[in-house]
């Protein structure tokens, strides 16, 4: 049951990547991540009501406190609202695939760095595989001969191809590395200052963290951003749903399938997310699948075995 949890895991994720990139054409990522974090953590409160691990919380030192909430604002205020904003630049095909791998490619490295974690063949050729898949996920297809000379001159440089009006894929790959700094570290974090709190503790805390800083934050530069979801109906159930699902739902399933599958197999399984997201992006969506950013995915998974086996 534990690699079945993973799994459904892995889709919850690639479905709830698919549901905010459509709600992003619609609503700020700002106004996404607050809702969607705050639906997220009122869940959590009840479920570490009755899973018996607020206890963990009273006896947790301020270090362990400290490291969870500021790994909870890293990865949800910082990382989960930057990524949500990529998803509109790049598509759900480019933008989850290249996260995620950056997410695990990072985390690992920083493990190895920092917390001194193995690292061996498996790894060094994983991570050359998940460099060729990015290369063929970002790499664009060769423009016509009338247009290099064009290409040349308005991205001439980098200040001017940020400026540019067609820069949005370039500043979404630069969210995207962003992302994937913001999402390792956090992990790293809560890996190094987790101690003994539970997981439903642990994340009972983060979670909140995150939906409390953006609300904090919105609420001071942004108001309106905040209550723009609340204009149509379909964009506050979209959102709630997707804490519900992605954040709560989700994140118990993973919670559980590290339990019962382990940490190793659960996280191998978890890596196929970005597969199946592809279908779910076509068909949703409508993004159209190339046989490049096939290919790419396809390294990019099979690098991400080979980097966490």
């Amino acid at each position: 049951m534990g690699e079945a949890a993973a799994l459904l895991s892995a889709f919850v994720w690639s479905a709830v990547s698919v549901a905010m990139a459509s709600i992003a054409a619609r609503v700020p990522p700002l106004a996404i991540s607050a809702l969607r974090l705050t639906t997220g953590s009122i869940i959590l409160f009840f479920i570490l009501a009755v899973s018996g691990q607020a206890s963990d919380i009273a006896e947790a030192s301020a270090a362990s406190i400290f490291a969870m909430l500021g790994s909870g604002l890293l990865a949800y205020a910082l990382g989960d609202t930057i990524y949500i904003r990529s998803l509109g630049l790049l598509g759900v095909q480019r933008a989850f695939t290249v996260a995620q791998t950056l997410f695990v490619t990072l985390t690992v490295i920083g493990g190895v760095l920092l917390l001194d974690e193995p690292f061996g063949a498996r790894q060094v050729v994983g991570t050359a595989c998940i460099a060729v898949g990015i290369g063929l996920i970002v790499r664009r297809a060769a423009p016509a001969a009338g247009a290099k000379v064009a290409e040349r001159v308005v991205h001439a440089n980098l200040v001017a191809r940020l400026r540019h009006p067609d820069s949005g894929e370039l500043r979404g790959y630069v969210f995207i590395a962003v992302t994937g700094v913001f999402w390792a570290a956090a992990t790293l974090w809560l890996a190094a200052g987790r101690g003994d709190l539970g997981p439903i503790a642990a994340a009972s805390m983060r979670t909140p963290a995150g939906a409390a800083g953006l609300l904090i934050f919105a609420g001071a530069t942004a108001p309106e951003a905040l209550r723009m979801p609340f204009r149509e109906r379909r964009n506050i159930g979209a959102i709630v749903a997707t804490g519900l699902v992605g954040t709560a739902f989700g994140s118990l399933m993973y919670v559980y399938a590290v339990g019962e599958a382990g940490a190793a197999r659960t996280t191998i399984l978890s890596s196929v997310s970005p597969l199946m997201a592809l279908p779910l992006s076509v068909v949703v969506l409508g993004e159209k699948l190339t046989a490049r950013v096939l290919a790419g995915t396809v390294a990019c998974v099979v690098g991400i075995i080979f980097v966490v086996a």
